[in-house]
């Protein structure tokens, strides 16, 4: 029951008529309709409570404010004792409920069970849901229902807050207020999605009482997106936090400054602001240096204090802070490793999500990419179920997978991550008007931690336009990319990028020779992995054959990793524009079945082997090898092996197979990109108009290249005949050979005409 400030009992539950006359019998009553009203709803009927309520406030000359939590806040200091007519229990339940916002029955029931009996005096809650039912027959819990949460059970405003206060007066409060948290942590720790609300009341609990560990754990458990949940509370609760609550956490002191800077940032308070100012401080290269500690410096820091019996526990902040170090130093296997072991002892599904994918992209660059796409593949259904508009998480899974898939030959997959990307449902982003999750626009980012999301989702669609020789779509990605002010070490793709777009499109020698040495400024930083220098060599290896530079080719292929099958195409490639045609087919039978051949080479082999055998005179095989090129190419979804070959070549072989039953099957399968059958082989024939189809340079062997090598070091034919074990008379006999390959009659001329063909440096 409710009381006056005499203690006199007053019946507690009062219909709007019967509420709204005893306010204007004891002279209170406002004579706005409405106010009473809301009072009504915020004081569960309690008159005598909302009669306290309004002297207070006109005593004070402020505006009466049901719905507002400062205006309880302040005015049930000035209201007597709260008594509700209930059950001690209940009483103490409802206390519970009063420090939370709006939440669902489960969380209610979970907030109820979580305090244990000797924290209420040994009276407990053993039956929630009964307490729930009594609660709301009382008018201390209301129901309402919202579009997107469904049904919510709150404590209204006003005697939310006088029961708060009330508690704060009673022995052993602040335990109850620490289970109650420990109980909601644990939620967000192992939930796929995050109340606002109740994210907001964990937080200001925490901060209001101090649980500065507890506080730490729902800035890992929700991170950066809790800016986007709950924009102002999120802000206010971790802003200027005390010396105390920073001094051995990293963490909090991250979110700290973090908070600090948007609040300077944001024009004002609202949320709008408060989440586009989030997004531009989480912009490009902007996280990185706000991660405390040096990168890569140690082991994940396992925090005892927060570990339950029998657990241990890790810093998911100093993990991502170490995980990127190792990154930047290109200990690619190491990050993967530790990313690996640190996951299995962090409790947030959150921010296990987060390093496994910082695991999977470092799998990605330590070429392990089956391992990586299984990773990014196990975290999308939590990040789907929890996503934020805003948020990078998913978006960045996608995009990954996209690249990743990609780069590996798994277009398929890649492409349907690209079509979500571009769907008209895709994800809404929070600060901005909804739009696709990765629209390929020139906006700005409008999600957190953008460097992410574009740059991979870019070049995996770079990459699948040059699959299907839409050269104005790789184009416009390459543009894009080339602005992006933060690309770390994925800079690789651009000269590849640009290098295989020039092969396909330029009209003249010198658009190649152009791209080769333009190239260079794109790089950035990091450390590149062994398949990031792979990718180098191959895009520079592919112009010099274009070119018909075979020795400049021949040298950026040897330094393809062993692990690399791009070697073996560039090898076979070179073979044909040399004009070697026996050994080219040789080579390319030798390899075509090879286990370690990925199907995209495969159908390289055989359009290289087309060619070859076309060359020879035999058409029929030259016809069947190149329908298996064909075919080949449409199971991989790429026309570049196709698009590779020398126009003159292309053209020939295009026209023995015009009736095969092959091209089909590429019109179907690139019917996105192209009407009919007759407009992809009429693109097959436009493009690549410059590539050589052989060389005009001479083709040195190994023993000739190694004496041009032994002339260019200026050794006499004596010093020379010394160094290979040979008589005189065989290396004059050799050189005179040399003479005669390069056209030319002295030693002088021989090495001009070498570095001229970039056989010296």
């Amino acid at each position: 029951m409710s009381s006056t400030a005499g203690g006199e009992p007053q019946d507690p539950r009062l219909s709007l008529g019967d509420f709204i006359v005893e306010l204007e019998a004891s002279g209170a009553a406002p004579a706005d309709t409405d106010l009473c009203r809301r009072l009504w709803t915020e004081c569960a009927g309690r008159a005598r409570f909302a009669e306290a309520v309004l002297r207070a406030a006109a005593a004070a000359g402020v505006s009466v404010d049901p719905e507002s939590s400062v205006f309880a806040d302040w005015v049930v200091e000035l209201c007597p004792r709260l008594s509700l007519a209930l059950g001690s229990g209940d009483t103490a339940a409802a206390s519970v409920l009063a420090q939370l916002s709006a939440v669902s029955e489960t969380t209610a029931v979970r907030a109820l069970t979580a305090v244990a009996d000797d924290l209420l005096g040994g009276i407990g809650i053993h039956d929630p849901e009964g307490v729930l039912i009594r609660l709301r027959s009382s008018g201390i819990l209301t129901r309402s229902e919202d579009s997107a949460r469904g049904t919510l059970l709150q404590v209204p405003t006003l005697i939310a807050a006088k029961l708060r206060l009330d508690l704060r007066a009673e022995v052993g409060a602040a335990s109850v207020v620490a289970a109650l948290l420990e109980v909601l942590i644990e939620h967000m720790e192992s939930a796929g999605m995050v109340e606002p609300e109740l994210l907001g009341d964990v937080l200001l609990l925490a901060r209001n009482g101090g649980h500065w560990s507890q506080l730490l754990r729902v800035c890992e458990a929700v991170g950066i997106p809790m800016f986007l949940l709950t924009p102002r509370t999120a802000c206010t609760v971790l802003r200027v936090l005390p010396l105390k609550a920073r001094t051995g956490r990293p963490g909090l002191e991250f979110f700290g400054t973090l908070a600090d800077d948007i609040t300077a940032d944001a024009a004002d308070d609202t949320p709008a602001r408060i989440r586009a100012a989030v997004i531009r401080h989480t912009g490009p290269g902007m996280l990185r240096s706000r991660l405390p500690g040096k990168l890569g410096d140690s082991e994940p820091n396992v925090e005892e204090e927060e570990a339950r019996p029998g657990e241990t526990t890790v810093d998911a902040i100093g993990t991502v802070r170490q995980l990127i170090g190792l990154a930047d130093s290109g200990r690619h296997d190491e990050a993967a490793e530790m990313g690996i072991r640190a996951a299995a002892k962090i409790r947030s599904v959150r921010a296990r999500s987060v390093v496994r994918l910082l695991t999977a992209i470092a799998l990605h660059h330590a070429a392990q990419p089956r391992r990586a796409l299984s990773v990014l593949n196990e975290i999308e259904g939590p990040a789907r179920a929890g996503h934020v508009d805003g948020d990078f998480l998913l978006p960045s899974i996608i995009a990954w997978t996209a690249l990743i898939a990609a780069v590996s030959g798994d277009y398929e997959r890649a492409d349907a991550q690209l079509a979500e990307s571009d769907a008209p449902s895709g994800f809404s982003r929070a600060g901005s008007e909804v739009k696709p999750a990765a629209t390929h626009s020139d906006a700005p980012p409008t999600v957190i931690i953008d460097e992410l999301v574009t740059p991979p989702l870019r070049i995996a669609s770079a990459l699948r336009a040059l699959d299907r020789l839409d050269l104005d779509r790789a184009e416009a990605e390459f543009d894009a990319l080339s602005a992006y002010p933060e690309m770390r070490t994925l800079w690789v793709y651009l000269p590849f990028i640009a290098r295989i777009s020039a092969v396909l499109s330029v009209d003249a020698e010198s658009g190649l020779l152009f791209v080769n040495d333009d190239a260079e400024r794109f790089r950035d930083s990091g450390v590149l992995s062994e398949a990031e220098k792979d990718l180098i060599a191959l895009g520079r290896s592919t112009v010099f054959i274009a070119l018909g530079q075979l020795r400049w080719a021949e040298i950026d292929r040897e330094r393809l990793s062993p692990a690399c099958d791009g070697r073996i195409v560039l090898d076979v490639r070179s073979k044909l524009v040399a004009g070697r045609n026996d050994e080219a087919i040789s080579c390319a039978d030798t390899w075509f079945y090879h286990h370690s051949l990925s199907p995209r080479s495969r159908a390289e082999l055989a359009a290289i082997r087309a060619a070859a055998k076309l060359r020879r005179g035999d058409e029929d095989a030259a016809r069947s090898d190149f329908s298996t090129a064909v075919s080949l190419s449409a199971w991989v979804s790429s026309m570049l092996p196709l698009a590779l070959l020398p126009l003159i070549d292309r053209n020939r072989l295009i026209d023995l197979t015009a009736d095969a039953r092959a091209w089909a099957e590429a019109a179907a399968e690139f019917s996105g990109s192209f009407d009919s059958r007759a407009e992809l082989i009429s693109r097959l024939r436009a493009i690549g108009q410059v590539s050589v189809d052989v060389a005009t340079m001479p083709q040195l062997s190994a023993g000739e290249a190694q004496l041009i090598d032994l002339l260019g070091r200026g050794l006499s034919v004596a010093e020379i005949a010394d160094e290979l074990h040979q008589v005189t008379g065989t290396v004059k006999n050799r050189l005179s050979a040399l003479y005669r390959k390069f056209g030319v009659s002295s030693r002088a001329e021989v090495l001009s005409r070498a570095r001229a063909f970039g056989y010296l440096a």
